[in-house]
């Protein structure tokens, strides 16, 4: 059997009108509703994310959120290709000595006010002159290849180049990958400090960006961030992931296997309307009501418990199963809803409250099972019906 949760003090859970319990066990109500990240993937190529609603919104870190006018994009991700941008500059081409070009370039600045830089071509051999700054437009340099035959320069060449621009988030995330020692996440997570195009720094080489493909091409983007898509009206229309619906937003970014993490950023409370379900079949409304309150303290005592890789918990029996919107009921919503904020504590913080599917009649004193004890896990017995479980059966074939 494997354990999760052991939940020791089902007496603690149920009777909220008492304050505290033995072993010091406490309730206690949450003052404000924290944010549950959930790593629904960690190793995904492409991931679909959809909605019911109008449209889909988009938000990275200290960015507007953006209407993308679509319900459905597929989000991968890829090495960073910086973007390229056309540039212009004119120069004379194809003089066969140096002095040839030292005394073009000379003559130039001398006419023009312009500046003339000779370097040789090592392709040809031969020697070139450069005048004039980068232009930024393609009329603008041909101002000055222009002004140069007006001088009487008609030999000038206009050279079109490409350049790329490596972005401040580029060289930001470059940076926090220098000092955030093991953590898995390769997307940005911190502001950048800057709105600037252009940055100076080091650039990673295996820097990784998350392309958001839509059915319009012209809305097609990437990011360095992390980006969280969510619904116009996600109480209405919760946001779907590969067609499984989930409250809150699904936020996705690279990690360091070269692929997606995949997280569902969700309210507390939202987030145990898709477990109390799952963890508990018993249609008992009080069980319930125990099931919200151990699943509440466990996922609030869990925040952070898989940081390295981006994320709290796991939808699985290795945190607490978790499914989302379609394993919601009327009784477990109701069950969350009438425990709303409440956990239980012990020296002032919430406790681990392991709890399990089956017992075998009586549980086992934490400092047995898990690396660490506590007063609060001690074993109980725990079958339904006392020791009459045990009593002799006969089983009959007809």
């Amino acid at each position: 059997m494997t354990f999760r949760r052991l939940l020791l003090i089902p007496a603690a859970v149920l009777t909220f009108a008492t304050l505290t319990f033995a072993h010091g066990v406490r309730v206690f109500r949450l003052s404000s509703e924290p944010l549950i990240r959930i790593g629904l993937s960690t190793n995904s190529s492409a991931v679909t994310i959809t909605t019911g609603d109008s449209s889909l919104v988009a938000q990275s870190p200290d960015e507007a959120s953006k209407m993308l006018a679509t319900t459905r994009v597929t989000v991968s991700a890829r090495a960073y290709k910086p973007p390229e941008i056309e540039q212009y500059r004119i120069e004379f081409q194809n003089l066969p000595a140096q002095t040839d070009a030292n005394e073009l370039a000379k003559d130039v600045r001398e006419s023009t006010g312009e500046t003339a830089i000779v370097s040789l071509d090592p392709q040809s051999n031969t020697w070139k002159v450069w005048v004039g700054t980068v232009k930024a437009t393609e009329d603008d340099a041909n101002d000055l290849k222009q002004k140069l035959a007006e001088k009487g320069f008609e030999d000038a060449v206009l050279l079109t180049e490409k350049k790329a621009i490596v972005s401040a988030d580029a060289v930001a995330l470059s940076q926090q990958l220098k000092t955030q020692g093991s953590s898995e996440v390769r997307s940005l997570v911190k502001n950048t400090g800057s709105t600037n195009t252009t940055a100076t720094g080091a650039v990673d080489p295996n820097l990784r960006e998350v392309i958001v493909n839509t059915p319009v091409a012209a809305t097609n983007f990437s990011s360095l961030k992390a980006v969280a898509f969510g619904s116009v009206n996600d109480r209405v229309n919760p946001v779907k992931l590969n067609g499984k619906s989930y409250r809150g937003k699904i936020e996705v970014f690279a990690n360091s296997h070269g692929t997606l993490t995949v997280v569902n950023v969700v309210p507390l409370e939202d987030y145990l309307l898709g477990v109390v379900p799952a963890e508990l079949g018993l249609p008992q409304l009080e069980a319930e009501k125990a099931q919200a309150v151990a699943a509440r303290t466990y996922a609030v005592a869990n925040i952070g418990a898989y940081g390295k890789q981006g994320f709290d918990m796991v939808p699985t029996v290795w945190s607490q199963v978790y499914k989302g919107v379609s394993i919601e009921t009327a009784m477990g919503t109701r069950a969350v809803n009438e425990t709303r904020g409440i956990v239980a504590t012990y020296q002032g913080k919430p406790i681990m409250a392991y709890f399990t599917s089956t017992c075998g009649g009586r549980t086992e004193d934490g400092g047995n099972i898990f690396d660490k004890g506590a007063p609060y896990l001690k074993g109980v017995e725990c079958s339904i019906e006392g020791h009459r479980q045990f009593d002799p059966f006969i089983v009959k074939t007809l």
